[in-house]
């Protein structure tokens, strides 16, 4: 059993993106998104941006009216990807949109981490933005930091990607003064408490040494309160002829500023990513950053020092260090240039946020890479290895033997019976895998001409034309749960058709157990099992039935159908693969509950106590499973 989710077939390949207000706005977040459109729109993806009247994130009534006439104005089918800070503070128009539209939310950051909000305020965005989240299909984040963080508001691992910033090469080289002439700072950021402008006036203003000046660069409009608090601070600190202002910059003003500067400093108590770190890098600027947020992890590479967030003595050393050792600051710069050239661009982060949500659309798979490698070690533990071995002899007396694995995804299941055919000796032998998403089998590591990747979709109509003839033995892994009866007919009636073994393991048998129990494990387990029945794109899936429809199969073709249970067994040293398992279990009975209009509130008592469980290491989870190999008449 593991997390999927049923995905509705876009009708239009246009996309379409939603974000608040004036989509040219010169902020990291908007940026990143008119960046992604472009660099999509180059890749031929028709897209379009639409910025959205009212207040966002507390949503006003106007707000509430764009973004749900937005969506209802378009066609069933239509992939929209909606910025967090449209989405996170409106969760009704998701809900009542996301059982026709293919939603996607951007989120850079939770809004219930922006700096300065009141314990009323946190309450609310947790809550809201828990159930926007909840109706979306996939949430794509802009770094790991923040994908990390979404775990606290119920999204499954599986439904996150992360597609991290590119950068514009700057229009020039960067041709800086030299650092014997002091330091010149930059800072690029609106003004407001989480950027933390007065963390810096305040280091700027400890330093006892002359040869220094700085900009600060970005808009002192968003909030015009701290902005005036900055420019007060300056003016009381005596830094007036030391420390400019300079408001929002774009084009030429702003690569004069970047030019001017011989170091770039970030002050900022939390960041989604910080994309002003990778210009900088990209002009050549050494960077000093707070570590807060996703800064720990964007700042972390030459060219770049941090320091605690928040830590104005921390900020100040580092700031007199560069100003009393120049060569210091020489040596960062030459780190910086190095990570320079190793910046990505836009149109590769366009690429990635296009793959993240072909992934999720029913051309590709239900699940992503991480998933599939949380649970590879729990399934190569958990398999018959005497049908493993019933498999491979009966390799062993074929030449040059063909096998075929349907649902590839990353590779585990053809990791797996290679070692076992190279343990047995088998000679020369020809693999073909099929995946249907190509962003999960790229990564399969597949090589040499032995072996072949076929980035197809097998269905009932076209399964006896795609699979290779001869073929000794077809494989699939955690597979034939999600397909019907008639795709499982179809199955059959190839493999018989070519006299091939089949070896499927891991099929979900209907049975998991969690130790110790909890009084609503029965009622999460029948809405689990009720959902396995949906439909995953081939029709009413068997679920827990699909060993015993396919060996009825098997057999009504005169093979010989033997079985053995493949049980996970998953105990504290599985805390991030039992935490995902039952993040997808309570997806899928949420999903069957909102079906019939019953209460789900019940499931995340149960998800919470669970977790607690995990994090103290006393849970213990078993899942059954069935594996199956039919041996065709001799």
């Amino acid at each position: 059993m593991s997390p999927g989710r049923a995905i509705v077939t876009p009708s239009d390949p246009g996309w379409a993106v939603f974000v608040p207000g004036d989509p040219g706005q010169l902020t990291g977040g908007y940026g990143y998104v008119r960046e992604l459109v472009e660099g999509l729109d180059r890749l031929g993806q028709p897209i379009t941006l639409q910025g959205l009247p009212g207040r966002f994130p507390r949503v006003d009534q106007q707000a509430r009216d764009a973004l749900d006439g937005a969506l209802s104005r378009l066609p069933d089918g239509t992939t929209v990807i909606i910025d967090g800070l449209a989405l996170g503070g409106c969760p009704e128009a998701a809900e009542r949109h996301c059982h026709r539209l293919h939603l996607v939310a951007l989120v850079h950051h939770a809004l219930a981490d922006e700096t300065g909000l009141g314990k009323a305020d946190r309450q609310h965005f947790l809550a809201t933005e828990r159930r926007a989240l909840a109706a979306v299909d996939r949430v794509i984040t802009t770094s790991e930091s923040t994908a990390r963080g979404l775990g606290r508001f119920n999204v499954p691992a599986s439904r996150v990607a992360v597609v991290r910033p590119g950068v514009r090469p700057p229009v020039k080289s960067s041709e800086h003064g030299a650092v014997t002439d002091g330091l010149h700072i930059l800072c690029l950021a609106h003004l407001s408490p989480r950027k933390a402008q007065h963390h810096l006036v305040e280091a700027l203003s400890r330093l006892s040494a002359d040869g220094w000046e700085c900009e600060l660069a970005g808009s002192a409009d968003r909030d015009p309160d701290y902005a005036r608090t900055v420019m007060s601070m300056i003016r009381e600190q005596g830094l007036s002829d030391r420390v400019r202002v300079t408001g929002e910059l774009s084009g030429p003003a702003l690569e004069q500023a970047f030019h001017r500067a011989n170091l770039f400093v970030l002050p900022s108590l939390y960041e989604g990513y910080g994309m002003v770190i990778d210009e900088a890098l990209a002009h050549g600027l050494p960077v000093i950053a707070s570590n807060g947020g996703a800064l720990a992890d964007t700042a972390d590479r030459p060219g770049c020092v941090t320091y605690p967030a928040g830590e104005v003595d921390a900020l100040t050393a580092l700031i007199h260090e560069r100003l009393q050792y120049p060569h210091r600051l020489m040596q960062q710069q030459q780190a910086a240039r190095q990570s320079a050239r190793a910046l990505r661009t836009w149109d590769q982060a366009a690429r990635e946020f296009q793959q993240a949500i072909a992934g999720s659309l029913p051309a590709g798979s239900d699940f992503d890479a991480s998933w599939l490698a949380l649970r590879e070690p729990a399934d190569h533990a958990a398999r018959s290895t005497t049908l493993t071995d019933q498999a491979v002899a009966w390799l062993q007396d074929r030449n040059s033997p063909v096998v075929a694995d349907i649902g590839a995804g990353t590779g585990s299941n053809w990791r797996y019976l290679s070692r076992a055919l190279e343990a047995r000796s088998v000679g020369h032998y020809q693999w073909h895998l099929f995946e249907q998403d190509a962003v999960l089998v790229d990564g399969a590591g597949v090589a040499g001409s032995a072996h072949q990747v076929h980035v197809q979709r097998l269905e009932a109509g076209n399964m006896d034309d795609l699979l290779p003839t001869p073929l000794d033995l077809l494989t699939a892994s955690a597979l034939i749960d999600l397909v019907s009866r008639p795709w499982l007919e179809a199955l059959a009636s190839a493999v018989a058709r070519r006299r091939a073994a089949v070896l499927v393991v891991l099929s979900y048998a209907g049975r998991f157990r969690l130790m110790p129990e909890h009084e609503a494990d029965e009622d999460l387990r029948q809405q689990v099992n009720q959902h396995q029945h949906g439909d995953k794109g081939t029709g009413a899936a068997c679920g827990p039935e699909a060993s015993d429809c396919l060996a009825q199969a098997l057999e009504a073709r005169g093979y010989a159908v033997h079985r053995d249970s493949s049980p996970w067994h998953l105990d504290g040293r599985h805390r991030e693969l039992q935490k995902a398992l039952m993040e997808g279990w309570v997806e899928a009975a949420r999903a069957q509950l909102a079906s019939g209009k019953e209460e789900s509130g019940w499931l995340d008592q149960w998800l919470a106590d669970r977790f607690r469980q995990v994090d103290e290491g006393t849970l213990v989870i078993e899942v059954d499973h069935i594996d199956l190999l039919g041996l065709p008449p001799s």
